[in-house]
């Protein structure tokens, strides 16, 4: 348990004794009675971003790292409440760009802003708390309880990779283009909501991957009690991904791939010899639970990757 979970299973989850939490162990609040979700999120500049970053592009990936809490659950987006706080310097540009942003994806994905709040600061606060709307049900599990196959949907690792490229830690090599499109992976996630809809009522839990791949797996090994295994070779990468590995040292590549984060793509599990062939999004199968405790990753040769990585916390 990193420090981040040990905080909120401490500090906060007393606080969220009620059935509508969940226990604060999936990626929203369900109201049954309404049959709503609820999520947030926030950016700070100096932890998330920092001066240099376009406030359009800010809007648009405040809207989908909420968003994507909402595809976790199998929800549709409804609206959300907006809260801002800036310094009173030269905001007018700025405003006027965030503005531009977020009513391209309102747009695009069909939101009403309902309301917020407003402050002035010597950083750059930026908080989304988003309702989404189900029909009867929606993913309220974040465990397994059998030996279940483990699912991912999309690509892994173009976010982090991006990340530390566009903040040149270490300075992965691979041409301009390929650099261009990981950090724009980064800057600007695609949340799963069709995909996150379809799974509703067919996988045994539903979460998006934030934090990385393998902390969010060893999330959901604990609170499960199972071991997972997944194989390197089975991880689904893009070609600017697959770039990057062949220019640069591996295990460092690797490393970036499982535990970097921000990919908001789905992870789920499914019990064997289920089909999801006939679903238009790219899933991946990347392993399984079994007995046991803990995450082991196995390369091509079945022989275990050893790392002491670990996933990303703010604190």
């Amino acid at each position: 348990m990193n420090k981040e979970q040990f905080i909120i299973e401490n500090y906060f989850l007393p606080l969220a004794d009620n059935r509508e939490s969940l226990r604060l162990k999936n990626d929203a609040a369900f109201l049954r009675d309404k049959n709503l979700v609820i999520s947030t999120d926030m950016m700070i500049e100096g932890q998330h971003f920092t001066k240099k970053h376009n406030p359009e592009t800010l809007a648009k990936k405040l809207l989908r790292i909420n968003l994507s809490d909402i595809a976790a659950m199998g929800a549709d987006p409804l609206g959300f409440l907006l809260n801002v706080a800036i310094p009173n310097v030269d905001y007018d540009k700025w405003l006027k760009l965030f503005v531009r942003g977020l009513k391209d994806d309102m747009k695009k994905y069909k939101l009403k802003l309902f309301g917020g709040d407003m402050s002035c600061s010597k950083k750059v606060f930026l908080s989304v708390t988003i309702l989404g709307k189900t029909k009867k049900y929606s993913h309220l599990k974040n465990f397994t309880e059998s030996n279940s196959d483990i699912y991912v949907t999309g690509n892994i690792g173009d976010a982090g990779l991006g990340l530390k490229i566009n903040q040149k830690m270490p300075s992965f090599n691979c041409s301009k283009v390929c650099k261009q499109r990981l950090i724009n992976k980064h800057l600007i996630p695609s949340p799963r909501l069709n995909i996150g809809r379809l799974l509703l009522n067919k996988v045994e839990f539903c979460t998006d991957i934030s934090d990385g791949l393998i902390e969010e797996l060893l999330v959901i090994s604990k609170r499960s009690k199972k071991q997972v295994n997944i194989f390197l070779e089975n991880i689904p990468i893009s070609p600017e991904t697959q770039e990057v590995l062949s220019k640069n040292k591996q295990k460092e590549v690797w490393e970036t791939i499982l535990f970097g984060g921000e990919d908001y793509e789905l992870l789920f599990s499914l019990k064997p010899n289920k089909n999801l062939e006939r679903y238009k999004e790219k899933i991946t199968k990347i392993g399984f639970f079994s007995d046991g405790s803990g995450v082991r990753i196995y390369d091509k040769d079945g022989n275990q990757f050893l790392t002491k990585k670990r996933g990303f916390s703010h604190f």
